[in-house]
């Protein structure tokens, strides 16, 4: 038998409800399932919520005060599973929060949105590709380490990914490309990733944003061999000479802007830099 559920909007970022949503009240109210509330309880500690300003003030022990998750109704099991875990904007948040591992036991969690900042500490957890994510934003300044390889889990699923604006860096895992559902664009850029272009982003059904990091050397196969998109690769560390070859190609002109400007001290001697 299929599944039906309701969505139950939890806390102030959406409202407690909505016209369309009966939500139970009193004794008979449903409980949220027993995994996702030890999995919110280790992110409500590890989020720091109890000391998050108003209006996304937490009660543990009411789902409806829970400021940014969104549930959901499993009417056959009767029990709320959260389905969105959105982190509001930073300036509601106190100094030294970070995202658990624990995230990765919600396995109906579909939208992981962390607007944060330099206060943040820690990094992407692995462990959240368990979910069946659709949607993956992580934002702030203050998360570090590298984006794990696990993130290939998500390839059935996920279609939107955006890591800016952070300090994440390192090298780009390979295992991204298995994200053939991803749409738009795949937004990795303001970040500290570094060394050679990889070119395995080509293999990725959209382009890629890698702007503001410190690439410092490029594969010009992006632009001799006609396959894939060619990564946006303004204000990084790129500089030399570009080969005759690659300046005779129609990518060139086409796409030479995706690298034009670079970082102050560095861009290629074609543009007389």
């Amino acid at each position: 038998m299929k599944r039906i559920f309701y969505l139950l909007l939890l806390g102030v970022l959406w409202g407690c409800s909505n016209d369309d949503t009966p939500v139970p009240s009193g004794p008979a109210r449903p409980a949220m399932n027993k995994q996702d509330s030890l999995a919110i309880v280790a992110y409500y500690h590890s989020m720091k919520c109890a000391e998050w300003k108003e209006p996304y003030h937490w009660d543990i022990k009411d789902y409806t005060t829970w400021g940014g998750i969104e549930g959901a109704l499993d009417v056959e099991k009767n029990e709320y599973r959260v389905i969105r875990v959105i982190v509001p904007i930073p300036q509601l948040l106190p100094d030294g929060y970070s995202l658990p591992p624990e995230l990765g036991n919600l396995t109906m969690l579909r939208v992981l949105r962390v607007f944060g900042d330099e206060r943040a500490s820690g990094g992407i957890p692995k462990e959240i590709f368990n979910c069946p994510l659709e949607e993956l934003q992580i934002v702030g300044k203050g998360f570090t380490g590298t984006i794990p390889k696990e993130i290939g889990k998500v390839k059935e699923t996920l279609q939107w990914l955006k890591i800016a604006g952070t300090s994440i860096g390192g090298e780009i895992p390979e295992e991204i490309t298995a994200l053939q559902k991803v749409e738009g664009m795949v937004m990795l850029d303001d970040n500290n990733f570094e060394g050679k272009v990889p070119l395995f982003l080509r293999e990725l059904p959209c382009p890629t944003l890698l702007s503001y990091n410190y690439f410092t050397e490029m594969d010009w196969r992006y632009f001799t061999e006609d396959i894939g998109h060619i990564p946006f690769l303004e204000f990084n560390c790129l500089s030399g000479e570009i080969p005759d070859e690659v300046l005779a190609t129609e990518r060139w002109k086409d796409y030479y802007l995706h690298i034009n400007v670079q970082k102050k001290g560095y861009g290629y001697d074609y543009f007389g830099q």
